[in-house]
């Protein structure tokens, strides 16, 4: 005869099915499914198909701010020794170190460890038996080759990130390029900047470190790149790094570091580096045309649904209570010249609202229709040009003055400003008129020559060109890029010459003063293209 206890004991598994057998049956009622935390060892049961809520609650004793109350939800199969797992929490959830997708049903049996928090909180299934019931044999796999467990309502395992990827050195390392063995090229592009936009600095820092001084710069981020790669787009990341230069030690910690930061995302990102300040470097569009011309299978990109999403976007001090102004503005010009709709992080990743920004002085698309003055002047004369470097002094002179008749004068060819003085009274002296195309930005520079006119009673007038400060910082840019006998000009020399700047007036000495404006002229139309692009980062 059964006791009462044992009766009782029964009828609370009436619902079982008639045709489990009764070895199954022991299995359902003795063994025993629990989560063991890998640090402090506590243990959570998980009943038989009884839903149980992990999260930031007592029974894990997680304080965790970062992760929901409502974070995973489990339920036990007891029978096939498998636990179905599905993230619901605001934080990303993981999976023997695996970030798994919010609101997806994994079946995973012994042996699996769940993070509540990718990385942080180790619940191990753990499945006990009594010794004359067979245990549930571990299926968990070595680590290099984890697979979930899934069963049919499973969802396909998200972590497609290989490690078989291939790096590339383009234009004597002027560009860097790593891409995975499994990247899927696609007409929709989803591009990111990576510093200040997919990580920051785990220090709080503004520059890093070192390459481990990283996190990502919110939980979701893999979740949201997920969710566009399922969506048909290609994710492709654009930095520039050229503090990392062609120093080989630092080019090699600095793979090791994306490739990291891959490893958390668990996608595929073809990833492109400029390491120098040639045509690659954003706001130069050298890094998309590279992708659009050789590393999309010739898969024509379509750019009404691809975007581009950067924190370098001209916004000013305060832009947010307390918050500095942006460092650049080189991202959201990068997506200007390329056409791309531009996202901060703020926009894109927490739907915050668009603040005002500060767009440069000087605008590349709108060139304004100027006339150059006739140059009708009795023999012998002197122009002195004034106007720093880019500001198309030189351009004038070969284009306007020289074929006139005149004598050019530089001091970047004689060497020094005693040189281009003696040759200017020289030539004076033989009754021919000169022109001194030097920077003369200062009344000292000027008097020198002033004072040889004055001796010989020669007139002598003033080109002043009136190109914006901005303006010949593009012009040098643009020299720079399509001019490379040309040695380029540092910001350092332009800004200084600007300080040092003194109008020139008739008081000097001058017999006229006249107002050159700054009008380009084209090779062909790819450098027409090239000098209407935003090049400057600020």
């Amino acid at each position: 005869m059964f006791s009462p206890q044992f009766i009782n004991f029964l009828s609370l598994y009436s619902f079982l099915p008639r045709f489990i057998s009764l070895n199954n049956f022991r299995s359902m009622t003795q063994r025993k499914c629990c989560l063991v935390h890998l640090t402090n060892r506590l243990k959570i049961d998980l009943p038989h198909e009884k839903l149980i809520i992990l999260g930031r609650n007592v029974e894990t004793q997680v304080e965790d701010i970062f992760i929901s109350r409502h974070q995973i939800e489990c339920i036990a199969d007891i029978e096939k020794c498998i636990v179905k797992v599905k993230p619901v929490g605001k934080s990303i959830s993981g999976v023997d170190g695996y970030a798994i997708v919010k609101d997806k049903t994994y079946a995973l049996g012994p042996g699996h460890v769940i993070e509540l928090r990718l990385g942080f909180h180790p619940y191990e299934i753990t499945f006990e038996s009594p010794e004359h019931i067979p245990k549930c044999i571990s299926n968990k796999p070595p680590a290099k080759k984890t697979k979930f467990d899934n069963d049919d309502n499973a969802a396909e395992d998200p972590r497609v990130f290989t490690e078989n990827g291939k790096w590339e050195e383009i234009d004597h390392r002027e560009l860097l390029i790593y891409t995975p063995e499994n990247i899927q090229n696609r007409s929709k592009i989803a591009a990111f900047d990576i510093d200040g936009t997919i990580i920051k600095t785990k220090s709080g820092k503004r520059f890093p470190l070192n390459v481990e001084d990283w996190i990502l710069n919110y939980d979701d981020i893999p979740l949201q790149l997920s969710k566009l790669h399922q969506d048909n787009f290609k994710i492709v990341f654009f930095t520039n790094q050229s503090g990392v230069g062609k120093d080989s030690s630092k080019i090699r910690d600095f793979k090791r570091k994306i490739e990291n930061i891959l490893k958390k995302l668990l996608l595929p990102v073809q990833v492109y580096i400029a390491l120098g300040k040639s045509k690659y470097r954003k706001p130069m569009t050298g890094m998309w045309d590279t992708l659009k011309n050789q590393k999309n299978d010739d898969i024509e990109i379509d750019l009404n649904e691809s975007f581009y999403v950067g924190d370098a976007a001209g916004r000013q001090k305060n832009w947010i209570p307390k918050k500095n102004k942006d460092h650049s503005i080189a991202d959201r010009l990068f997506a200007l010249n390329i056409g791309l709709k531009f996202f901060t992080p703020e926009e894109y990743f927490r739907k915050q609202r668009p603040v005002t920004f500060l767009m440069p002085e000087f605008d590349p698309r709108n060139l304004p229709v100027l006339d150059i003055p006739e140059i009708h002047y009795e023999s012998p004369n002197i122009i002195v040009m004034v106007g720093c470097p880019g500001s198309g002094k030189s351009n004038i002179c070969k284009s306007l003055i020289i074929p006139k008749g005149y004598i050019h004068i530089n001091r970047d060819s004689l060497g020094s400003w005693q040189k281009c003085a003696k040759l200017l009274e020289e030539t004076i002296q033989e009754k021919k008129n000169c022109v001194i195309d030097n920077t003369n930005c200062d009344k000292e520079s000027r008097k020198r020559y002033l004072e040889i006119a004055k001796k010989y009673q020669i007139p002598c007038r003033c080109f002043v060109m009136t190109t914006s400060h901005q303006h010949c910082k593009h012009n040098n840019k643009f020299r720079e890029l399509t001019d490379k006998s040309h040695v380029p000009v540092s910001e350092i020399i332009i800004n200084s010459l600007k300080k040092n700047y003194q109008k020139p007036e008739l008081s000097e000495g001058f017999d006229d003063i006249v107002e050159i404006p700054f009008v380009p002229s084209f090779k062909d139309e790819e450098h027409e293209k090239l000098y209407k692009m935003f090049l400057l980062e600020n």
